[in-house]
């Protein structure tokens, strides 16, 4: 195996590992709050937070450093590549948001160990997840950059 073809399969894998978790954490978050009167809501946060870390952070460690390595190693300047920059802005802006209005929000719902039903950890629930699915957008958005290459 290449170098390129392994550092290829590193970055697919990563964007494999980042956007699905971001995706699929979603998903499979509503669906528990929507049980949260049955099930303690509080352990959902705690392995948002875990997942995030380990796959959200992971993947897209993954993805950057290969995407950055491949590009580099075949002489394309990143901001003078416009499908490289546009996907490294998109990929920003989300990350952005994951720090400045995620992370905090999930901090919120980790530390705060009042049942599902507190407005604080409601109000916190409701904020990281509608800025959650605003945050994916960019990243659907460089995904595609990736594959359809835009001029």
């Amino acid at each position: 195996m290449t170098l390129d073809a392994l550092l290829k399969t590193a970055h697919v894998l990563g964007a494999m590992l980042f956007v699905g978790n971001v995706i699929v954490t979603g998903i499979w978050s509503a669906v528990f709050w929507r049980a949260r009167h049955s099930h303690d809501f509080h352990r959902a946060a705690r392995a948002i937070v875990i997942t995030d870390w380990w796959f959200t952070v992971g993947g897209g460690t993954l993805l950057t450093t290969s995407g950055v390595t491949l590009a580099l190693r075949r002489g394309l300047p990143l901001w003078g590549t416009p499908w490289i920059r546009l996907g490294l802005v998109a990929l920003g802006v989300s990350t952005l948001l994951w720090l400045v209005v995620l992370v905090p929000a999930q901090r919120t719902m980790v530390r705060h160990r009042g049942d599902a039903d507190d407005a604080l950890f409601v109000r916190a629930y409701g904020r990281w997840n509608v800025w959650g699915w605003v945050a994916t957008v960019p990243l659907v958005y460089a995904v595609w950059c990736m594959v359809a290459k835009p001029m």
